[in-house]
């Protein structure tokens, strides 16, 4: 009696397939797949920290510049009225480690503050990591 029962199943109900062969369901893939594509680029972008420079720093710095660099291209001479004296490194008007990963110079008379790639102020082979301008 029990096997009577289970011998007539109607077969004109509509199911969705489980292997998704529908139109909606192809787009759905296709969205999905471009998402997780565009998710992917951005997340490898921000970990390796690709960033745009802009064509022009300030000073004639680039950033390719160590601190002993900026120094000296901040700098001025030693006296006023003869050049040929030699030239005076520019030291900052002010300089810390706020973050303790980062050395910050603070250019108030530039109107600039240069950060590190060092904590220290006694690494002058340190490169920059960013230039901020204060307006």
């Amino acid at each position: 009696m029990l096997n009577k029962r289970f011998t007539s199943i109607d077969t004109s109900v509509n199911v969705p397939s489980i292997l998704g062969n529908s139109q909606k369901e192809n787009l759905m893939n296709k969205f999905f797949k471009i998402f997780s594509f565009v998710a992917v680029v951005v997340m490898l972008v921000t970990a390796f920290g690709v960033q745009a420079a802009p064509t022009r720093l300030p000073y004639g710095l680039t950033i390719q510049d160590t601190m002993a660099g900026v120094e000296q291209k901040l700098g001025q001479p030693q006296v006023v009225f003869a050049p040929q004296a030699g030239w005076e490194s520019g030291l900052p008007d002010e300089g810390g480690s706020p973050d303790h990963l980062h050395y910050w110079a603070v250019y108030k008379r530039f109107g600039i503050t240069i950060i590190y790639n060092t904590p220290s102020l006694f690494d002058k082979n340190a490169t920059i990591y960013d230039i901020v301008v204060n307006e």
